[in-house]
């Protein structure tokens, strides 16, 4: 089947004859290709038909590569993603429940420590957060707005939800074993044993490093 133009590249067409005179002719791109057709032969435009439809189909046939080769590497991503995740499984899986443990209470060793780390800066972020919310509370209530506080950050103003930021809850350590219980593939098991072996931890269930 020939190949033709398409609207598209006689809108190109005139506006970059118009383009070279330092012109531009408005709403052609409303046209149909009978109209823009017209125009041309108006104007006397001259153009290479044969030429347009070679790099349209060259940058058609560039787009289907990049794609291809986008949607290769995107399967290539995921392959080794998986990849990762049967190996994490396996090893995990591999483990003794005391092995188990000891990766968890690592792990939540080493939340507890970067909360603790950074204590004064967290209740800061949230005495900071609680003033803004307060002035955010005051604002729509004296604009006449149904406001209910819900906590330090959450607010329901005429029945729309506004949850500002985020608070920084304390560490709780149940909460964060349980999380990473469930998020063992996050981790690398054999790698955080190792670590633990190479600290000498006797007790590190409570020594923070």
């Amino acid at each position: 089947m020939p190949k033709k133009l398409l609207k598209a590249d006689y809108v190109n067409i005139i506006q970059e004859h118009f383009a070279k005179e330092g012109k531009r002719m408005a709403n052609i791109s409303k046209a149909t290709i009978p109209k823009l057709k017209e125009l041309i032969e108006k104007y006397n435009i001259k153009y290479d038909e044969k030429d347009i439809i070679e790099e349209n189909e060259k940058q058609k046939k560039e787009l289907k590569e990049e794609e291809e080769k986008e949607e290769k590497e995107r399967k290539e991503r995921n392959r080794k993603w998986k990849e990762e995740e049967d190996r994490k499984e396996e090893e995990w899986n591999n483990l003794t429940e005391e092995e188990k443990d000891n990766v968890l209470t690592f792990i939540c060793i080493k939340y507890q420590k970067e909360y603790l780390d950074n204590y004064w800066k967290n209740k800061k972020h949230n005495k900071d957060l609680k003033e803004e919310c307060d002035k955010i509370e005051e604002k729509f209530k004296s604009e006449g707005a149904n406001v209910e506080r819900i906590g330090i950050n959450h607010l329901i103003i005429n029945g729309v939800n506004l949850i500002h930021d985020v608070v920084i809850e304390p560490f709780d350590w149940n909460d964060t074993y349980e999380r990473a219980k469930k998020s063992y593939k996050c981790y690398e098991p054999l790698k955080i044993l190792e670590e633990i072996k190479v600290s000498k931890i006797t007790d590190f269930r409570y020594k923070v490093q």
